[in-house]
Parts: structure tokens; C-alpha cells; sequence
């Protein structure tokens, strides 16, 4: 199959696009400057120029595909944010979506595939909940957007027959994402606390497996099109659980609780908003329909083979800064 994606280049982009060509398929990437264009071509797959809030750009970005899948985000680059960073995020998702549905539609295309976030269930006081729980109804501003990007998709399948399925992830973490190389830094330096003492729970998945949930759904999708999969490990762990864990493997002070105003000053309400979330979320439907296999079934066994990682890598920044000294 040929297969396009929005957002190539992004942390599961860069997990599935070499998948996606060892397997035969003809890979398509969106890519706005040279440099994106290398990486795509250096990995097997074609990058083709265009812009998801330029319509007209995508007709001949998609042209000729059988999927489109969209992974595309515009999160804001700083930690502390504010209504206003959020904006072309917004528009992104939005506007972006609704470009690529119309021209999805317009090619006919197999299978449509939308990333969307566990974080629509909002705050559920830890309650279990699988796909058939609505988003709820008090989400903040940032949030809102992913909301309308859902109901865009299940409009286009129920009245246009979009073949499309969305794929809700929870947090996802990695080693190559400055998310989680921020907090393991921050953690490191007994500056990551609790926010009203951690209990809210939340839902995490490896990068690596949610890269393998969209390569499920492009094997498997076409069978169940309009339906919403959950895409997270099987353990969904508490806040303080998660951060005393990695201090404890970090070798790092035990983290410290503080209330909720403070967190809003120091990162901004709407973030703390999503951090206070605390939902239990189901990934059942994800294995029996797509067949998903998880590689790392919990924040443990992902966790751990990042810091692996993440320590050589702390000790040789350590180790050039020491010679640097010396010289």
C-alpha cells in the first residue's frame, strides 16, 4: 500500500515510517523544509511538500495513497504556557484535520487513521473506563480542540463514509522526548514535585508500542473502521507512584507535594488542569480488534529501559564537561 502520514517526523513518526517501508509499504511524508525531506528519504520513504492548514497543498501530498494516517501536533516548545501558546496547536488540529478529511474524502482513500488523546475523559476520581466513556464536558481550553477533531472525524464517517478509526493515546514517553528527558533532569534535582500529593492516576504508553497500535491499525483497521481505541499500557499508575519510582531509580531526592495554585503559577493552569486528570482507561478493544501486542506492559519496564539509556548518557555529558575543565 502507499500510505501518507501527517506528522512523519514526530516521535512516533520517526518510530513508524521505517517500520511501514521494511514491510513493503510505499511510505508518503509530509514535510515542510529540506531537512525534514532527508530524514524521510534517508529512511526509505518519499517526502512530498504541503501544509495542513493549506488545503490545496495536500491534494497532491495525498495523491495516489490508499491511507492517510494523522499524527500531526503543534504542541508549544516551553514548559510554562499560557491560552495563547496553544493557538496554532489549535488551528493544527482543527483546521488541519478537517483539510485532510476533505481531501481523504476526495481520494477515496482505504483507511483514514486519527491520533486523539486518553485525556478527553478528564477527571473521573480514578473510575475504570473503556471506549463507549463520552469526553467529558469540562475540559480545559487546550483540550478542546481534540474534542472538536473527534467529533470532525465521526461526522465525516457517519454522513460522508469516511473508513476511518481513532486512536486515543495516553502519555506517551520516550528517550528521544524532551517531555521526558525534562522530568527525568528535574526529578534528578528534587525539583519535580506532587501536585496535590499525586493521586491523581494516569494513563502512559512506551513510544515504541504506540508506534506498533498504528501499525496494528494499518493491518487491521479496515475491519473495524468508526470505531475508538484506547492506546495505553495495562497499568495505569498514580502520579506519586510514578515519580517516587523514578526518583528511586535516579538515585534522586523523594519528591515533595505541593497545591495546585503553585503548579498553575509555575507551568500554567490549563497544563495543571490535564496533570489533575485521573482516569483509569481500558486498552482491551485495542488487542482484540488490532491485534496490539505491548512490548512494555507498564511504566516500569519502559521506564527502566530508557534510564539505561538516559545514565550513559548523563555520564558521558559528565565525563566531556570534566575533560573540558581540565583542558
Amino acid at each position: 500500500m502507499r500510505i501518507f502520514i501527517a506528522g512523519s517526523t514526530g516521535v512516533l513518526g520517526k518510530r513508524i515510517v521505517p517500520r511501514l517501508v521494511s514491510m513493503g509499504h510505499k511510505v508518503v511524508g509530509l514535510s515542510r523544509n529540506s531537512e525534514t525531506d532527508q530524514w524521510l528519504m534517508n529512511n526509505g520513504a518519499i517526502p512530498r511538500r504541503g501544509d495542513l492548514l493549506h488545503k490545496e497543498s495536500l491534494y497532491s501530498a495525498t495523491a495516489d495513497c490508499d491511507v492517510v494516517i494523522h499524527l500531526a501536533a503543534r504542541m508549544p516548545a516551553r514548559l510554562q504556557t499560557a491560552i495563547d501558546d496553544w493557538v496554532l496547536n489549535e488551528r493544527n488540529t482543527i483546521e488541519g484535520t478537517a483539510n485532510l478529511i476533505a481531501v481523504s474524502l476526495r481520494s477515496g482513500v482505504a483507511l483514514y487513521i486519527q491520533a486523539s488523546v486518553t485525556l478527553l475523559y478528564g477527571r473521573r476520581h480514578g473510575e475504570w473506563v473503556d471506549e463507549s466513556c463520552p469526553p467529558a464536558q469540562d475540559l480545559p481550553p487546550l483540550l478542546r480542540a481534540s474534542v472538536e477533531l473527534e467529533k470532525l472525524v465521526r461526522d465525516s464517517i457517519l454522513h460522508d463514509r469516511l473508513r476511518a478509526i481513532i486512536l486515543r493515546f495516553g502519555n506517551v514517553y520516550s528517550g528521544d522526548s524532551e517531555c521526558t528527558t525534562s522530568m527525568y533532569e528535574l526529578i534528578s534535582r528534587g525539583k519535580f514535585p506532587l501536585i496535590e500529593r499525586g493521586n491523581s492516576y494516569w494513563n502512559l504508553v512506551f513510544a515504541d508500542d504506540a508506534a506498533e497500535a498504528v501499525i496494528a491499525a494499518v493491518r487491521n483497521g479496515a475491519p473495524n473502521v468508526g470505531k475508538v481505541y484506547n492506546v495505553c499500557d495495562d497499568e495505569p499508575v498514580k502520579h506519586r507512584e510514578l515519580v517516587e519510582f523514578l526518583a528511586r531509580s535516579l538515585g534522586a531526592p523523594k519528591p515533595v507535594s505541593i497545591p495546585s495554585f503553585l503548579a498553575k503559577t509555575a507551568i500554567g493552569w490549563q497544563t495543571v488542569d490535564c496533570l489533575l486528570h485521573s482516569v483509569r482507561c481500558i486498552n482491551r478493544r485495542a488487542k482484540e480488534d488490532l491485534r496490539w501486542v505491548l512490548t512494555y506492559p507498564s511504566y516500569r519496564e519502559g521506564h527502566e529501559a530508557i534510564m539505561k539509556f538516559w545514565r550513559e548518557s548523563q555520564d558521558d555529558a559528565r565525563a566531556v564537561d570534566k575533560h573540558h575543565t581540565a583542558v
